[in-house]
């Protein structure tokens, strides 16, 4: 891949990621909540025992196969102590220069479902369909477009939670 194909890759990854900002939320409830993204690349290494082990970079610069760690960090920043945000529900496109990398969706108290119809259904893995010519079968991870947490107990005010989601660039 030549040097201006991989530059204008990394600017698609990065307007994508800006368009994540702009579009991960689907209700925030009634509290006062902010979010902040962020996508870090994927680093294998062999630690000092010979085993595999990862670590997380700056994704400054990305090619096709690299692997993305993104994560959506959500506040309750509500002054209001008697004002709770209720249930949030986060709602992440995945980028089209990405493929989801199955059950790597992750959010600590909450239910996570995934679409593979552009954001129009949402269902668990093994009851999310695609529907085709000769019938239905299920959705591959790889068919994924959205992925929706849902926070489920009441957030409090200056409580957070982070959700998170890998992905490889194509």
């Amino acid at each position: 891949m030549n040097v201006f194909r991989a530059v204008m890759r990394t600017m698609r990854v990065c307007c994508a990621f800006v368009l994540l900002l702009g579009l991960a939320t689907d209700a925030l409830a009634e509290g006062e909540i902010t979010l902040s993204n962020t996508v870090e690349k994927v680093e294998y290494f062999a630690n000092e025992q010979g085993e595999m082990e990862s670590r997380f970079v700056e994704a400054a610069t990305v090619i096709p196969g690299d692997e993305l760690a993104y994560t959506i960090t959500f506040e309750n920043v509500s002054d209001d102590v008697t004002v709770d945000a209720g249930s949030v529900v986060i709602t992440n496109p995945i980028p089209p220069e990405v493929v989801y990398l199955e059950r790597t969706a992750f959010g600590a108290g909450t239910v996570i479902t995934y679409s593979a119809d552009g954001g129009e259904v949402f269902g668990i893995p093994d009851a999310l369909v695609v529907v085709e010519e000769d019938g239905e079968r299920v959705a591959a991870a790889a068919e994924y477009t959205h992925i929706r947490w849902t926070f489920e107990p009441a957030l409090e005010p200056g409580q957070t939670g982070r959700v998170s989601f890998r992905a490889r660039l194509r």
